[in-house]
């Protein structure tokens, strides 16, 4: 009986091992596959409407696949995918980071007792910014999307200031709301957090100046 219960321990072990191992290859091939392409992600960007994701639940077959290579969702205009279980489950204005931990906390709510979710963002769908009034090139500028672009970089991708600008009224509008911004005040500051990170259907203005 003793022998038999130290087999059974012994056969435990080997199972949990190869469960860790599976898991470290797991998120290894994550980490390969959001590097892959040698550029730098920006993994604050959030997962807008549209953009096509890759969803793994690690060993459910409902999520991972047959050969575990997740499943490729396309967010919906409203913001959501759908998932086994779940339903419509909202990620967009997330990060991958975010979405992963509130699929999670979905999943071990009722179904799941420990999932080990990943999220990645496969293709983002391809936004603009516009920006008008005295620049050298107005018109659209596209959101690169493994960065973010701030109000200046997106002025110098519209061809910088004209002679004309003037440059202490700049107008951002979004989402209806307009701010208005100085250029001095904008190259001064140096905190990420709190420079003006364009976000898509941004629309820039430069004003002409008086005299």
């Amino acid at each position: 009986m003793k022998n038999c219960i130290k087999w059974v321990q012994r056969v435990g072990c080997v199972v949990a091992t190869c469960v860790l191992l599976s898991q470290a290859a797991f998120a290894q091939e994550a980490a390969t596959a959001k590097t892959k392409s040698g550029a730098k992600v920006d993994t604050d960007r959030k997962i807008e409407a549209l953009d096509m994701l890759t969803v793994n639940v690690f060993g459910e077959e409902e999520f991972s696949g047959t050969n575990n290579s997740g499943l490729e969702l396309r967010v919906s205009s409203t913001g959501e995918v759908t998932l086994y279980l779940l339903g419509s489950v909202e990620v967009a204005g997330k990060t991958p980071a975010e979405a992963e931990r509130h699929i999670r906390d979905l999943l071990k709510k009722d179904y799941i007792i420990d999932p080990h979710v990943l999220v990645l963002v496969k293709t983002y769908r391809i936004s603009n910014v516009t920006v008008m009034g005295q620049v050298g090139s107005p018109g659209l500028i596209d959101l690169p999307a493994e960065r973010r672009l701030d109000i200046l970089s997106g002025i110098a991708q519209a061809g910088g200031f004209t002679k004309l600008a003037r440059t202490s009224r700049i107008d951002l509008t979004r989402a209806g709301v307009t701010q208005t911004y100085d250029l001095d005040k904008l190259k001064r500051e140096t905190n990420q957090a709190k420079k003006i990170w364009l976000s898509p259907d941004d629309l820039i203005y430069v004003h002409e100046s008086a005299f």
